[in-house]
């Protein structure tokens, strides 16, 4: 399956790319097995394992029956989000199914791709986990986020014309984190609708902190959702450092906010 459209640039110029291919399993249904470019098998979590792009391309092209596909290994060093939708496109028409058409067109204007099987898609946007938990999946594993620790299978098969760039999303991640971990319990309110007028949006991104900071999202989360609502949805952005301020204040404020 050799890429027919290379994928973002952000995706190549970084070397955490593998091989992979489809394998059975007793009593199970096949796996998509990451590989070395030595022709070991890979680990997600040991960048030693990982390759450059043209490398990995390289030998899917000269061992186009060894190999399935390229996949892209995500990590605590990129700023890259991976969301995964099984089983979302009807299998006559390629149409996304009704339950997930709101969620893609919230990331229209990010890098998206037909899976392998071709009922799927995967998301490329740029945010953080909360407190790197480095997954989480909901309707009966129909979506999943991924931000380190796990792979993407790569088809260069971008859906619909999607756009070869890679958005930043941090708070609708952080978002949609929300709504999925809600199903064990577990919701935090994101009041991030709507433009923020000029005179209430310092204390708007001091809540939005507050609120993020009493649930154990990490440092990094936090500001990558607080940068995004101000860059957005403010009607007057304020400076970038202003928002690691209120980040690094927020450490001190405990279970209050100030």
């Amino acid at each position: 399956m050799i890429n027919p459209r290379l994928p973002p640039a952000d995706l190549t110029e970084r070397d955490q790319w593998v091989l992979w291919r489809s394998e059975a399993r007793a009593g199970a249904p096949p796996t998509k097995v990451p590989y070395r470019i030595d022709g070991k098998r890979a680990s997600s979590t040991n960048p030693r394992d990982w390759s450059e792009f043209s490398a990995v391309l390289r030998m899917l092209e000269r061992y186009p029956k060894r190999y399935s596909g390229t996949g892209y290994v995500f990590h605590q060093s990129d700023p890259f989000v991976g969301i995964d939708l099984d089983d979302c496109l009807e299998d006559t028409t390629g149409d996304p199914k009704p339950w997930c058409r709101g969620l893609l067109e919230r990331f229209s204007d990010t890098y998206m791709e037909i899976s392998p099987s071709g009922l799927g898609l995967k998301i490329w946007c740029r945010g953080k986990l909360p407190a790197n938990k480095g997954d989480t999946s909901a309707f009966d594993g129909a979506i999943a986020l991924y931000d380190h620790a796990k792979y993407f299978t790569v088809t260069g098969q971008a859906f619909r014309g999607a756009p070869l760039q890679i958005e930043d999303h941090a708070a609708d991640v952080l978002l949609q984190y929300d709504r999925l971990a809600g199903r064990n319990g577990t919701r935090y309110d994101i009041p991030i609708k709507g433009k923020v007028p000029y005179g209430t949006q310092h204390l708007t991104l001091v809540s939005v902190c507050g609120t993020l900071r009493r649930h154990n999202v990490c440092d990094e989360a936090i500001e990558a959702c607080l940068q995004a609502i101000n860059r957005y949805q403010c009607e007057r952005p304020g400076p970038a450092e202003n928002i690691s301020r209120i980040v690094t204040s927020s450490r001190k404020w405990g279970n209050h906010e100030p």
